[in-house]
């Protein structure tokens, strides 16, 4: 009869206990001294076992915080209801509902003779000075007769666009990746996007100033802060050498700060501030963070595009619908605004430290990725042998939903002209609950098993 080592052992007991349930996928296992006292052996040689254990990917570790179960084909069960890591949108337990209804309310009775009525197309004049001031503390100046309030930043991004690139041959840079609609917004209008490659570390500033040199660029689409897909935020020194690049060869910035309300490391500011020639188009939206429904952004513009933006507007939806811009003001100017902010932050913060923990632990070497301290995007990019959309479809059939990186790079790509980084993931934990950030355990271990 062969003798069953003391850790083999332990590590029969532990795949005992999940069997029976008393032990579930993402769940803390016991602790070394638990396990030594039922067991009646050392609590090294627990600590042994479920080093093997880790090594067998069957559990991983956090420093100081235990051991978890990760896998065992006994405890996979079915994900009841999709589990969305790839749609940007507040958790609905965020959205102040309660708060919203009450300066709603409170808006009727203020604008009861107007509140039904056509507003001016640049926006409610109370609003916009009221957004005057609060970028203000952003490091964002400017009066209110340049800010445009719009139907969030995507209507804002599309009247931009029209009005640089209507009656213009020349070309849009674009980060590379950067935000999918943004691309398909250029593509409808028939724009010719170009694209330069954003890294953890910015970009190659050689590259860049090269293509501003040719003259052909005439306006350079960016996300600087909580870049949309990466997660990643430019340094000071990245933005002033951006505001220097594109003042010297007059190449229009058209900077998307949608969420800058989430906060960055002290003393960041956006490109706009760092603009001496004040000609820096600069989007800001309350969509990701507030309530996605009422459709609500702002754009600032140098004042040789008011007019056309304002005509464009016009055009496009008449008006913003009052009523929304009237609560808003409402809700800024009463501090619930920054209240509710603040828990959105803390919420997304915690979400991020507790992602970190998960990947930190269980991560293979050869994945590279992005958590930020701030914000709501994860970046993953996988070996090159693994396509993300492989991934993409097993997560799916466990109820998990992500997004491969393709639709965030531009079709024309000038290294090549090729679409690259086929093997990137996306994952945005904004509309993820933190209860459910464990099914990060999920998705490693389906990376891990490919």
């Amino acid at each position: 009869m062969v003798k069953i080592s003391k850790t083999e052992n332990v590590k029969n007991f532990i795949i005992e206990e999940v069997k029976a349930g008393r032990i579930k996928n993402g769940q803390r296992l016991p602790s070394c001294r638990e396990v030594a006292s039922c067991l009646n052996i050392n609590k090294i040689t627990v600590n042994k076992a479920y080093s093997e254990l880790e090594k067998e990917h069957k559990v991983y570790s956090i420093p100081r915080g235990g051991f978890y179960l990760v896998d065992f084909e006994v405890s996979i069960r079915k994900v009841k209801e999709n589990v969305d890591f790839r749609i940007v949108k507040p958790d609905d337990r965020l959205i102040p509902y309660r708060e919203f209804t009450h300066v709603m309310n409170k808006a009727v009775d203020m604008y009861k003779n107007s509140i039904f009525e056509y507003e001016q197309t640049t926006g409610l004049a109370s609003l916009r000075d009221t957004l005057k001031h609060e970028f203000e503390k952003d490091g964002v100046y400017t009066t209110a007769d340049k800010l445009i309030i719009t139907h969030g930043a995507q209507q804002a991004i599309n009247l931009v666009f029209q009005a640089l690139f209507q009656n213009s041959k020349r070309k849009l840079l674009v980060e590379a990746p950067t935000y999918g609609l943004a691309l398909e917004l250029a593509y409808s209008l028939g724009i010719d996007v170009i694209g330069i490659e954003r890294k953890i570390d910015g970009y190659d500033f050689k590259e860049m100033e090269e293509l501003f040199k040719t003259g052909y660029i005439q306006a350079f689409y960016i996300i600087p802060r909580h870049h949309n897909p990466t997660g990643y935020t430019l340094s000071e020194k990245e933005k002033q050498k951006i505001a220097e690049l594109s003042s010297k060869y007059k190449v229009l910035i058209i900077e998307d700060d949608y969420l800058a309300d989430l906060g960055s490391r002290k003393g960041s500011l956006p490109i706009h501030y760092y603009d001496i020639s004040k000609s820096t188009i600069y989007i800001r939206s309350f969509s990701k963070t507030f309530m996605p429904g009422i459709r609500m952004g702002a754009v600032i513009l140098p004042e040789f595009m008011i007019e056309e933006v304002s005509s464009l507007k016009h055009l496009s939806d008449l008006n913003t619908s009052k009523l929304p811009q009237a609560a808003l003001d409402l809700f800024i100017k009463s501090g619930m605004y920054e209240k509710h902010i603040r828990k959105v932050k803390k919420s997304y913060e915690a979400k991020l430290r507790k992602a970190e923990e998960i990947i930190r632990a269980l991560s293979p070497e050869d994945i590279i990725w992005n958590i930020p301290e701030h914000g709501i995007f994860i970046w993953l990019q996988l070996p090159e042998h693994i396509e993300a959309v492989e991934i993409e479809k097993r997560l799916e059939l466990q109820g998990i939903l992500i997004k491969s990186a393709a639709e965030f790079f531009p079709k024309k790509y000038l290294k090549g002209e090729i679409q690259k980084h086929s093997n990137c993931i996306r994952l945005c934990i904004s509309g993820v609950s933190e209860e459910h950030m464990d099914n990060l355990v999920r998705i490693i271990s389906v990376i891990r098993n490919f």
